[in-house]
């Protein structure tokens, strides 16, 4: 409950105007993520989709019973006979306004009766009834159907953790390039102010005659070029949090207002490849997704041989009828029996269905091998990815060490007039880029671990251990 209403303190502080940006962390965006991103609820809705179609194939193994109230009013004399007689109103001279029985007048003129010709009257039939029907045996078709809705239920339910992993990876791969866009931030500010220092350093040694007036105009148009650089990161921050906002769901807060807190910090992977590739083929949600669809296919061949065979139902019924209107009674009737129909002949289409659903089953099967294999691949490629980038991260941190070194040298031997300015400005160059490959590399290593997990379908495990 309490991380439920943080969430919601979140959500309004986003979206309402505030003169200080909110700091938000990782897991503060990924839980926020998952209560508003489009594709995670777009699954949401899918998965009671699926279960409200499974309750309902649920309900063909039980009795129906079905009430009906029908109105006829007719003068078609088969019909209007039909009526007068199911309200028991048909006798031996009703039944003369319904058919020509004048050609009886002389037998029957010695009895004082006489039949007139008919006169088709219109007559009104109200009809109350309630049927009842129970299946019996069906060859397997409503265990069959259930079972498949059953598994399309559940395969739902997969794709739908599959979709907060890939909003999970999404959102993270947003937070990080949001970090690595506030480094960059940071670097440009430490860029500018050792631009400041050497156009103070050209300045003092221009004026003790040290220096030609060249190296204090380099060096201040070196430090513009600095200014401009914080203008660009900060830029490029604001589009790194508009991106991780959308990806959090929110695409109408202002990304002024926020603040990503945290640090690039890869992360080290001590498992063995094969370890994240034997997870993945247990738990990867969207392989398991496939696997329920292709038992779902297998209950479909079932359920297509149950067309081959027959079926056996009871029926029971009650009604009233009536030439007024609603739960008449002048008849009362009820019917009840069994039925078995089978279907001999139908041109083969049933068994042809039947022999198309086993060749559908078995192309599944054939995908499902090759999606492992997928997997597979995808996840050594992910772990061998982290092993490259984290050598590069190795690299780009000795060789930051390294260009500190040559730039204190450098700055000495300026000092000393021993270098240019453009010697200076050059290896000062060269030392912000390191600094600023160190902090790509450490992203790209990040990425590489993310991908990892991604690939291997633990994000949804290392989300819950991160909230805990």
């Amino acid at each position: 409950m309490r991380k439920k209403k943080s969430l919601g303190l979140l959500i309004i502080s986003l979206l309402t105007t505030s003169s200080f940006a909110r700091e938000i962390s990782l897991e503060e965006a990924i839980q926020t993520g998952l209560q508003n991103n489009y594709e995670v609820k777009a699954s949401e809705k899918m998965v009671k989709s699926k279960e409200y179609a499974y309750q309902s194939a649920k309900g063909y193994m039980y009795p129906s019973l079905t009430f009906s109230e029908m109105f006829m009013r007719t003068n078609e004399p088969g019909y209007a006979m039909w009526n007068t007689m199911s309200q028991k109103k048909l006798d031996f001279m009703t039944s003369s306004k319904f058919v020509d029985m004048t050609a009886l007048n002389p037998m029957f003129s010695g009895m004082g009766i006489s039949f007139a010709k008919p006169s088709y009257p219109e007559v009104n039939s109200w009809r109350t009834k309630l049927e009842l029907q129970v299946p019996i045996y069906t060859g397997g078709k409503i265990s069959s159907g259930i079972e498949m809705s059953k598994r399309d239920y559940e395969s739902a339910k997969n794709e739908y953790t599959r979709s907060k992993e890939k909003a999970i990876y999404d959102i993270s791969k947003a937070y990080y390039g949001a970090l690595l866009a506030k480094e960059a931030i940071k670097l440009a500010n430490q860029a500018y102010k050792d631009a400041e220092k050497h156009y103070q350093t050209a300045q003092s040694m221009v004026k003790n005659g040290l220096a030609i007036p060249a190296d204090e105009l380099r060096a201040k148009v070196y430090m513009s070029e600095m200014s401009a650089k914080i203008k660009e990161a900060e830029n490029n921050y604001l589009v790194a949090k508009r991106g991780l906002l959308l990806a959090m769901g929110l695409d109408k807060a202002d990304p002024s207002e926020i603040d990503v807190v945290g640090n690039l910090v890869c992360e080290n992977i001590e498992k063995p490849v094969e370890e994240y590739q034997n997870y993945a083929l247990s738990n990867r949600s969207d392989l398991l997704s496939v696997r329920e669809k292709i038992k779902m296919a297998q209950k479909y061949v079932d359920f297509n041989k149950a067309d081959l065979l027959p079926t056996i139902g009871a029926f029971a019924s009650y009604e009233l009828n009536d030439g007024k209107w609603m739960l008449g009674n002048e008849g009362k009737w009820w019917m009840a029996g069994v039925a078995l129909n089978w279907k001999i002949f139908d041109g083969f289409q049933s068994f042809n269905k039947y022999k198309s659903a086993k060749e559908m089953y078995d192309h599944y099967k054939q995908q499902e091998k090759g999606f492992e294999e997928f997997i597979k691949f995808n996840v050594y490629k992910a772990y061998k990815d982290y092993l490259t980038s984290k050598e590069k991260l190795k690299t780009e941190i000795e060789n930051v060490k390294y260009a500190e070194e040559i730039l204190k040298v450098t700055e000495t031997r300026y000092k000393n007039q021993l270098a240019s300015m453009i010697d200076l400005l050059d290896t000062q160059t060269m030392f912000d880029k390191i600094k600023f490959d160190k902090a790509q590399a450490e992203y790209n290593c990040q990425l590489s671990v993310l991908e990892l997990k991604y690939q291997s379908g633990l994000l949804i495990q290392e989300n819950q251990k991160r909230g805990e």
